[in-house]
Order: C-alpha cells, then sequence, then structure tokens
C-alpha cells in the first residue's frame, strides 16, 4: 500500500507540473527564454553583397522596335555599387546597323525613300535602383542557390549617329540580375534610349528600345564575409 501512494503521489507531481507547464506556455521570441538564453542571438550570414563593389559588364544589345532599319551593338558598364539597392554606372555601346527588307520594298514599290540615319555610338551613365531580391534553386541535387535582383534604370548620355551630330539622350527601362557566383552574374535589361534627330526637313524624337544582355564580373572577387 506504501509503495502504491508513494507512487501514486509521485505520478500527482508529474500531472501537477505539467500542468503548470500548460497554464503557462514559452512565448515566441525572447520573452519565454531565460535570461542567459536572451542574450544569445543567431544571424544569418548572408552570402552574397553588392554593396562597395565593383561590377564590370560586357553588353551585347539588340534593337527591338525598328521597321526601315537594323541595329546590333556591343559595349561595356562600369559599375559602383554604392548598396546593394543602388548603384551608379558609366557605359558606352557602338552601334552596328543596315537598312532592312521593308526599306527596299516600300522604296522600289512607291518610289518613296524615307530619311533615315543609323547609329554610331551611345556614351553615358546611369543611375540603377534595386528594390526587389530573391534566390532559387537552379539545381535541387547541386544545393547552392541562385540569387537575383530586379532593377530600374534612369540615365543620359550622348548619341552619336552616322554622318549626323551629337545628341543629348534620356534612357529608362528595368533589368535582372542572376548571380551564379561571388563574382559571376548574368543581366538582361530593356531600356528605351530617347533622343532627337534633325532629319533634313523636320526634327524628331526617335525611341530606340535596346534589349541587353551582358555578363558581369565584380571586383573584389569576394566580398568581406564570404568564404
Amino acid at each position: 500500500m506504501k509503495t502504491r501512494g508513494a507512487g501514486f503521489l509521485a505520478l500527482l507531481g508529474v500531472l501537477a507540473a505539467s500542468g503548470g507547464a500548460l497554464a503557462n506556455p514559452v512565448q515566441s521570441g525572447t520573452d519565454g527564454l531565460a535570461g542567459s538564453e536572451r542574450e544569445v542571438q543567431v544571424f544569418q550570414r548572408k552570402p552574397f553583397v553588392k554593396a562597395m563593389r565593383f561590377e564590370i559588364e560586357p553588353t551585347f544589345h539588340v534593337s527591338l522596335n525598328e521597321v526601315m532599319t537594323r541595329h546590333i551593338g556591343a559595349g561595356v558598364q562600369a559599375r559602383f555599387h554604392i548598396t546593394d539597392e543602388w548603384a551608379l554606372a558609366a557605359e558606352y555601346i557602338k552601334y552596328w546597323g543596315w537598312s532592312t527588307d521593308a526599306a527596299r520594298a516600300v522604296g522600289e514599290a512607291y518610289q518613296v525613300y524615307p530619311e533615315k540615319r543609323l547609329m554610331d555610338f551611345y556614351v553615358g551613365g546611369h543611375l540603377q535602383y534595386s528594390p526587389l531580391m530573391g534566390k532559387f534553386l537552379w539545381f535541387a541535387h547541386l544545393g547552392r542557390p541562385v540569387f537575383w535582383d530586379f532593377h530600374l534604370i534612369a540615365g543620359a548620355g550622348a548619341q552619336k549617329t552616322l554622318y549626323g551630330n551629337y545628341h543629348g539622350s534620356g534612357n529608362f527601362g528595368a533589368g535582372v540580375r542572376f548571380q551564379w557566383a561571388p563574382w559571376l552574374a548574368t543581366n538582361l535589361e530593356i531600356r528605351d534610349y530617347i533622343f532627337q534627330e534633325n532629319y533634313a526637313h523636320e526634327d524628331k524624337v526617335v525611341n530606340n528600345v535596346v534589349f541587353t544582355v551582358g555578363v558581369a564580373v565584380f571586383l573584389p572577387f569576394r566580398h568581406k564575409g564570404s568564404r
């Protein structure tokens, strides 16, 4: 009987203790931690940082909205990232252009040859802002995420056309950067370069919408804190 009584009392003690724990559940965050545990903070290390680094990017360009002419281009962008969100850049694009079959067909059919100017090069600078960032798994079995950011661009510079003058030019657009390694990225952008061309009979505003592909190298190759 004494053994059963002792066991019964022990069972009551366990139930009382568990009841007290249920009546006072542990709060999320640091409220439910012991005093020494509250002082321990865990920070997840950020594996990729753009801030205070240079980005050198050879680029390839294709004009998208032309009818009478076609242009492709090659260039380079040199960008300095002030923070992970904001960057300043300088850029240069050399263009090669030609008349399209549509322009020749219109001329032969109607004896109308609209005045057109082929682009020579563009030089300028721009401001880049990255409001959205994220990551995804390219191949799940590799276990290494690919970081990306969506960025907005606004800039200004000078557009030179063949047999023409220099023209002040503004541009705006958006792009996506895919970061494959701490030092290597791919940039895809669409921008509208706007300038006023001085034709023989009248001046016209030209919208040159360009798709750009670039392969960027970050300097230094590794930021502080990376392994």
